[in-house]
């Protein structure tokens, strides 16, 4: 059996209360739609040249930082290292132990900080000088005959015709490897020339 059309049928709605005067609107809240935030964001947002802009800026404070940051370390690390110390005299130094003492340091007094920001030098360890036994001084050779050619050259050999002369040779007289006498005259430039 079939059941018979509900008469109300058409009158079958979701029930609204009555408002009042009084009575708060009805809340429908829609929230707004999500804006992308962030720095990636905002750097899509700006123009070409902005954005190179801020690119070139970013590597230029990367590089100057990198600076910054090398010449303290160079300068933490040459304050550091030790220095060698020259000898005066004819006192050697000896790296291998000996019978004599060695000298003690005295301690010294620090001196207080300043504004400044080197760091102290640290005391270097003292190595034993040893006197050397006297000996005969050596015997320099005494020159057995005067150099055969005049001027020599900044390295210490003889002039030879056609070579350049120096600027304070310009009108000078000397002698040749060879013994030819030669002067430096203007031939082309300044040059050794055989003098007859």
């Amino acid at each position: 059996m079939q059941q018979p059309p509900d008469p109300y049928s058409q009158f079958q709605q979701p029930y609204n209360a009555p408002t009042s005067p009084y009575a708060p609107p009805p809340y429908n809240y829609n929230a707004p739609p999500n804006k992308p935030s962030g720095i990636r964001h905002w750097f899509r947002t700006r123009s070409r040249k902005a954005k190179i802009a801020l690119g070139c800026g970013t590597i230029i404070a990367a590089l100057l930082l990198c600076i910054c940051a090398a010449s303290a370390y160079g300068r933490a690390t040459v304050a550091t290292t030790p220095t060698p110390t020259a000898t005066t005299g004819n006192a050697a130094i000896q790296d291998t132990p000996t019978d004599t003492p060695t000298p003690t340091p005295t301690p010294t007094q620090r001196p207080t900080l300043t504004s400044t920001t080197r760091p102290t030098p640290r005391p270097q360890p003292t190595q034993a000088l040893v006197q050397p036994t006297p000996t005969q001084p050596p015997v320099k050779p005494t020159p057995t005959s005067a150099p055969s050619c005049y001027p020599l050259t900044n390295s210490g050999n003889c002039y030879e015709p056609g070579e350049y002369c120096r600027n304070a040779d310009h009108g000078a007289s000397g002698i040749a490897g060879d013994g030819e006498p030669i002067k430096c005259t203007d031939n082309n430039g300044w040059r050794w020339e055989p003098s007859h």
